[in-house]
Order: structure tokens, then C-alpha cells, then sequence
């Protein structure tokens, strides 16, 4: 395994260990009480990742680059399905409901955008440079490929997520029965159930999102809202407010280091947690290794021939379960053992999250084997 890459892979995992720490500190030591653990996680969920979702991906959402990009995103889809798979049989065996989002979901911002840094200034993409490319042009369209990436699994995460994350009770049921009794007309009926479903699962991050998508299509707002227009300090603001979030989210409640030290938790299974970390870091990235292979070897005309867009890819169903899926076990209001272990869950994750060093390696490799860029 190259030793560059290993370094950058954990300095990047490091990094987000270290704050997660932090976090632990401040509360244990009444920094962050309780009653502001509790008021900024809810400024986390319903101010700051809405505004960070709006300005990450609004200025992405135009139809130039959902034609550019667009191989990304059946792929992302796809390998959505694949985990979900895994997770349903999981399920079927028994394994807890709110572990399955944690095979879906896994961290496409944060993580990756620290792991290409760390690459990029380590020289582990220097093998990806030709007479085209530098290596600031590689770390700037890898941000892209990365974001586009990102604005799938966000979309998905907070549409879906709560949903996954807990296990659906007798009562709904009841309501459904109690529905069918009405005196409506069968079609409005289904309309007014249509609609109460889309109310049901909308949450301010994925309405930041959507949004996001809504006005970055439009020229016009996108142009205003994202180039320096008019309504540019709309998006200059909300982008302030996003900044927010990703420090927040590790430092309290949604946050997992304070959120640590409040929360009991019922105990996490070691079995549960060894498949779970088996399939992110080994499974997963064998399975987004050897896809992105196969057309590289099959249909190379399908993915072109930039190799970050291949690493990217190779990359993006790698690594530990997303942060947020913290915020989204509050949105599903889980009971507070199950939502501790859901924090405790994922800083386990994070504290292995150097093995995804040796993906990395094979993805690098793969890219160099297929000799993407140098035709």
C-alpha cells in the first residue's frame, strides 16, 4: 500500500475524529449544557444544513451540468439499491431498523472532500496528471464530480432517511383504515392521502435541497442567486450560515461528541457492527471498484476519459455511514437509548475510518490500469 496514501487517508479521518473529541470535552466539562446541546441541534437541522444543502448544490443543479455529469448519477442511485439490498436482508435476519440507513448513507461531502485534499497536497493523485491536467485542476474537478455526487445522496438521505431509520408501528395502519371511511370520492381521496404523504416526509434539509435544484435550473435565479447578481448576498448569507453546520455537527446533540456524553444508549452488538463496518470499508468499494471497471473495460465511451471522473465514482460508495444520518435519527424521533446508539454507531465508524486507505489504493490503481487519460 502507498504510505502517501495512507497518511492522506488518515489525516483526513483524523481531522473529523479529532473535532468528534471535542465535542466529548466540551460537554463533560459543561461548555455545552444540555439546554444548548438541545438548541443547537435544532438550529443544525432546521437552519444551518438546509442553508449548506441550498448552497452546495444550487450552484451544481444547472441542465449543462446534469448533462455533463449525468453518468454520476445513476451510478450513485445504483449503488443505493445495492446496500439496500444488503440492508433489507440484514433486516430479514433480523438486524435493528435503524441500522439500515447506515449501509445506504454513507459520508459523499465531508470525508471525500478532505481525502482529496489531503491527496491532492501528498501527491497521491499525481499519477492522474498529464500534459492537460495539473494537479489544481484535478482537486477542482474532483470537487465538482464529488459535489454532484453529494447532491444525489443528500436528496435521497433526507427524503428516505427518517423513513429507514425507524421501524413503522401498528398505529399507521389504523389511520389507513380510519382514512378509507371518509366520505370523499375515491380519487380525491387518494390526492389528499398523496399530498399528506409528501407533507409526512418533507424536512426543512430536504425542502433546502429541493429548492436548491428548483432555482439552479432556472437560469435566471441561478445567474442572480449563484454569479454575482443581484441576489448574490441571498446565497452569500445562507452559505454563512451553512459553514455553520459542519463543525456543529460534530460538537453537539445531532453532532455526535456531546451528543456522546448526554445520551445513555442501549449497547451496540459487536457482530452488528463488524458486518456493518465490513461492508462500507470491503464490501462496498469492491462493489463501485469493480462496476466502474467493467465499463472502463466494456464501454469506455460511457464515462470518457477524465480519470478523476473514475476515482470519484470508484470512491463514492465508500466509507463510513454520512454524520447527518445523526440528524436523521432525530428526525425520526427515535427513542433516546436507540438515538444514542445511533451516535455511537457512527463514532465507531469514524475512529476506523483510516481503512478506507486501501480502497483508495485499488481505486488509484484501477484508474492507472485502465489507462484513462493517457489516450
Amino acid at each position: 500500500m502507498n504510505a502517501d496514501i495512507l497518511l492522506s487517508s488518515s489525516k483526513a479521518s483524523g481531522a473529523v475524529i479529532l473535532v468528534l473529541i471535542y465535542g466529548y470535552l466540551m460537554r463533560r466539562f459543561g461548555v455545552i449544557s444540555r439546554e444548548g446541546e438541545n438548541n443547537i441541534s435544532r438550529l443544525c437541522s432546521r437552519v444551518f444544513l438546509p442553508a449548506l444543502l441550498f448552497t452546495e448544490i444550487g450552484p451544481l443543479a444547472t441542465v449543462a451540468n446534469l448533462k455533463n455529469y449525468w453518468p454520476i448519477v445513476p451510478l450513485s442511485v445504483l449503488f443505493q439499491l445495492m446496500a439496500f439490498g444488503v440492508a433489507l436482508a440484514g433486516k430479514m435476519a433480523g438486524m435493528p431498523q435503524h441500522y439500515v440507513p447506515m449501509f445506504i448513507f454513507n459520508n459523499v461531502t465531508s470525508l471525500p472532500l478532505l481525502l482529496l485534499s489531503s491527496l491532492a497536497a501528498t501527491g497521491g493523485l499525481d499519477t492522474f496528471i498529464t500534459g492537460e491536467n495539473t494537479r489544481e485542476s484535478l482537486v477542482r474537478t474532483g470537487r465538482v464530480y464529488i459535489l454532484i455526487n453529494a447532491l444525489v445522496g443528500n436528496l435521497t438521505r433526507f427524503a428516505l432517511g427518517p423513513y429507514l431509520m425507524k421501524a413503522r408501528d401498528s398505529s399507521y395502519g389504523d389511520i389507513v383504515l380510519a382514512d378509507e371511511h371518509t366520505e370523499r370520492p375515491s380519487v380525491q381521496q387518494r390526492i389528499v392521502d398523496g399530498l399528506d404523504t409528501v407533507r409526512k416526509n418533507m424536512n426543512p434539509p430536504l425542502s433546502g435541497g429541493l429548492l436548491a435544484v428548483c432555482v439552479g435550473i432556472i437560469p435566471w435565479f441561478h445567474r442572480e442567486l449563484f454569479s454575482s447578481g443581484f441576489l448574490s448576498p441571498i446565497s452569500e448569507s445562507l452559505n454563512n450560515l451553512g459553514k455553520l453546520f459542519s463543525a456543529l455537527q460534530m460538537l453537539v446533540r445531532k453532532c455526535l461528541g456531546a451528543h456522546l456524553y448526554s445520551k445513555k444508549g442501549s449497547k451496540t452488538q459487536p457482530f452488528l457492527l463488524a458486518w456493518l463496518f465490513t461492508y462500507r470499508f470491503v464490501i462496498a468499494p469492491a462493489i463501485s471498484i469493480t462496476v466502474v471497471y467493467t465499463i472502463g473495460t466494456r464501454w469506455p465511451n460511457f464515462l470518457g476519459n477524465d480519470p478523476m471522473l473514475y476515482f470519484v465514482i470508484a470512491m463514492s460508495n465508500v466509507g463510513p455511514p454520512a454524520l447527518t444520518l445523526s440528524a436523521v435519527a432525530a428526525m425520526a424521533e427515535l427513542v433516546e437509548e436507540v438515538e444514542g446508539e445511533v451516535s455511537r454507531i457512527l463514532t465507531a465508524s469514524y475512529t476506523v475510518s483510516p481503512l478506507i486507505a486501501l480502497p483508495v489504493s485499488v481505486a488509484i490503481w484501477m484508474v492507472t490500469r485502465l489507462g484513462v487519460g493517457s489516450y
